[in-house]
């Protein structure tokens, strides 16, 4: 079970060359990566002899606030030890105790629950060091300095472990002694409501719908599965079984055996036999998954909106391009986008995500390979231009006019064509995810990618497989279709609908 990632060797100077031709100029990259290692995001399996709080949070024990010192209103850093507590419930009153970690001594090494943990920063900044050797390095396509915020953009969910993931690599990227003196990177958030860094359920009325069905869809068919094999291999921690509607649920225990192979915690032996984990995780793969990959509607409101930011800022890098190149086309932008700020084109952007966005997108796109993301997994879209001469056709010079028609028949002629010094820019899209080149089978076809290489799509078709699912207005497509089933996969609409259900009522809401 590959909870973290496991890195490719650093290509070489040959592989360099393959991966990034000549006759191809880098113009933007975009990174779409999951945060780095965490704790669970629940309190699970006590029983196993795992402590609601894991002492693996040492870096983040002191924060630094910058507070205002009365009376003169100026700002001061003030720095504080950070001190989990708990309560005693077989205490009378729920007396307050000191939360305990693995053994004693580890107080002020605690951390929350889903926070990240020494290890992920520490995977961050990999990613970011990582990063730096390609794209600064050996491509030289980013400044080794970080001396003006023009070059970059940077955005996070407002969940804390995606921010501080993004803070870790960025420090990977620019370590303190190639950065300007009192340049700090600026990272946007967005409010809860209109976030779309993930599968933004909990303001989306028919996502959320939507997602009970496919859960329950799952349940259908993986539950007699579970209680097979699975559970008779887990009757140790899990006497009730294991299902997707479970108590804990399927997803919650993968979860948190994810955590614990990524930390080395031990963990029951039961979760070592791959078969459990194999269809531990499809289940759940499933419950989570299926919906982007069967339903357009589904797909669209998951994650149409942040596939719609990608191709936004890689067409926003194309006008630079062509402006740079006094190219005078049509505007690439829908009428949707005229109204959008125009914000100016930026090199490299990064999205601290979510396993749920990055996976869900590759559904998306068709490029999923069913393994579940591991932590400070990344999905990167790179920009590529190419400068192809362009034939000018040429009219011949008219005769020299004369009486005589022997003259006007012998009149040599110049040729019919020539090639002009002028370049067409023509523009391709790749996809890496976690240093693997996907091809997307929307580009297949021979003129939707570059001659030779399929990875490399052609921006229209890349625009075409994007606009597939981007939605047109995506609040108000989450407060319509309410109460119907999967309006455009009529197989899964049936087989939901043969699903037998207490009540009427759908199951509970899926959770990690």
């Amino acid at each position: 079970m590959a909870a973290s990632r496991e890195y490719l060797p650093l290509p070489s100077e040959e592989e360099l060359r393959t991966l990034y031709p000549t006759n191809l100029e880098l113009l933007n990259v975009q990174v779409l990566f999951r945060h780095g290692e965490r704790t669970p995001v629940r309190a699970r399996f006590q029983t196993w002899g795992l402590p609601p709080f894991w002492p693996f949070c040492k870096i983040a024990r002191q924060f630094t606030q910058t507070i205002v010192t009365y009376p003169n209103d100026a700002t001061t850093p003030f720095e504080y030890v950070r001190r989990l507590e708990s309560v005693a419930k077989d205490l009378p009153k729920n007396v307050p105790v000191p939360a305990s970690g693995f053994k004693s001594g580890q107080s002020d090494e605690l951390c929350m629950l889903g926070e990240l943990t020494d290890l992920g920063r520490e995977t961050g900044f990999k990613l970011g060091d990582r990063l730096r050797w390609l794209y600064i390095d050996k491509l030289k396509f980013l400044p080794p300095l970080f001396n003006d915020h023009k070059y970059f953009y940077f955005r996070s969910s407002h969940v804390a472990r995606s921010n501080e993931t993004l803070l870790s690599l960025f420090n990977g990227l620019y370590p303190p002694t190639f950065r300007k003196a009192g340049l700090k990177p600026t990272i946007y958030t967005r409010l809860f409501p209109q976030e779309n860094a993930y599968p933004n359920d909990e303001n989306c009325r028919r996502l959320s719908e939507l997602g009970f069905m496919f859960a329950e869809i799952a349940a259908h068919r993986w539950n007699p599965v579970l209680a097979d094999y699975p559970s008779s291999k887990l009757t140790d921690v899990l006497p009730n079984g294991i299902a997707i509607d479970g108590s804990p649920r399927a997803s919650g225990v993968f979860d948190t055996v994810a955590a614990c192979v990524a930390h080395n915690v031990p963990y029951p032996e039961g979760f070592k036999d791959e078969r459990v984990v194999k269809e531990i995780r499809e289940a759940v793969m499933d419950e989570w998954y299926l919906g982007v990959q069967k339903s357009r509607e589904y797909r669209t409101l998951a994650v149409g909106a942040i596939a719609g930011d990608f191709l936004y800022r890689i067409k926003l890098a194309v006008s630079a391009d062509k402006a740079a190149h006094g190219s005078k086309l049509k505007d690439l932008f829908s009428p949707r986008e005229k109204f959008e700020p125009r914000e100016k084109a930026v090199k490299l952007a990064l999205y601290g995500s979510h396993d749920t966005t990055i996976a869900s997108l590759l559904c998306a796109i068709q490029a999923f390979d069913h393994q579940w993301p591991p932590f400070t997994s990344d999905l990167r879209f790179e920009l590529f231009a190419h400068s192809k001469p362009v034939e000018v056709p040429k009219p011949a010079d008219k005769p020299t006019v004369s009486t005589s028609e022997s003259e006007v028949m012998n009149t040599p002629l110049r040729p019919a064509g020539f090639v002009s010094s002028k370049t067409k820019r023509e523009y391709f899209v790749r996809l890496t995810y976690n240093d693997k080149t996907l091809k997307l089978p929307g580009c297949a076809k021979e003129g939707e990618h570059l001659p030779g290489d399929s990875s490399f799509c052609t921006l229209e078709a890349f625009e075409k497989v994007i606009n597939e699912f981007v939605p047109q207005n995506w609040e108000l497509q989450c407060r319509q279709n309410l109460g119907k089933p999967v309006l455009d996969n009529p197989e899964i609409a049936k087989e939901f609908s043969t699903i037998p259900r207490v009540d009427g009522a759908v199951m509970s809401k899926p959770q990690a």
